[in-house]
């Protein structure tokens, strides 16, 4: 969890800090939000389950300490 925090604010402090990362990153978001709305809604469809996925793929591979 501190890993997940720390990533979280070093992408926030790098996002403050670089006025055209941040409008790269912002332009990304809103194409990004545009396609899903177009597709909609098989594109929710899809991108639960690549969520889905995903957190089943980092779970099963997570070792224990």
């Amino acid at each position: 969890m501190i890993r997940v925090m720390s990533l979280l604010g070093m992408t926030g402090g790098f996002l403050l800090i670089s006025p055209s990362l941040r409008g790269s990153a912002l332009n990304v978001l809103g194409s990004a939000t545009f396609v899903l709305g177009q597709y909609s809604p098989y594109s929710y469809i899809a991108l639960v389950l690549m969520l889905g996925a995903g957190a089943i793929l980092s779970l099963s591979s997570a070792k224990p300490h």
